[in-house]
């Protein structure tokens, strides 16, 4: 992908089309939101993520009583691949659970607030490559505030719920845009 204002950015290709998309007239505030969760989905290495979830999912069902349940979670948390997502949500957990919520509750509580998070710290991330791509002169000054303009419209559209449920059920593609054929294109030229 050569064109963009993140051509230059060290993203993956996903993040670049967000990217065009930010610019582009013709891509909707709900395709540019599919995108970014798209591409946030995509940043996860859900197979990691799916056996950390799981194993903390199944410790929550459990009706027995842990003595100790804050340390057997951070056990838990300390036997798998350690992601920056993993570990916003190892917070969340062991702050909830230290308020003496149930297991079930704080790992609910958890992965709410860690999406909520996570939604914040993509936009930021977000936000500093536009400001990135302005400075070197890939984006035009009018560009670039149409970029931040929309980007913050499209993360404050994020379904938080919607982008749970799909990393819970470690549904990489629950956002999986359409493909879109290029503008330039005619209804002719198309494959």
């Amino acid at each position: 992908m050569t064109d963009g204002p993140f051509r230059n950015a060290p993203l993956s290709s996903r993040w670049k089309r967000y990217g065009q998309d930010l610019v582009s007239d013709a891509v909707s505030k709900d395709d540019r939101v599919k995108q970014a969760c798209h591409s946030m989905l995509g940043d996860v290495d859900m197979k990691a993520f799916e056996r950390l979830y799981s194993e903390l999912n199944e410790k929550a069902s459990r009706d027995q009583l842990d003595l100790d349940c804050v340390a057997s979670t951070e056990t838990i948390f300390d036997t798998h691949e350690s992601s920056s997502l993993s570990e916003v949500l190892k917070a969340n957990m062991l702050c909830n659970l230290r308020e003496k919520l149930t297991e079930r509750d704080a790992l609910d509580a958890a992965l709410a607030s860690t999406v909520l998070d996570w939604i914040d710290m993509t936009k930021n991330r977000l936000d500093e490559d536009c400001i990135r791509a302005r400075d070197v002169g890939d984006m035009s000054r009018s560009d670039y505030n149409k970029g931040m303009k929309r980007n913050g419209e499209t993360f404050a559209s994020i379904d938080a719920a919607q982008l749970r449920r799909a990393l819970a059920e470690s549904n990489k593609n629950a956002f999986k845009p359409v493909a879109r054929r290029n503008v330039d294109e005619s209804p002719d030229d198309a494959p």
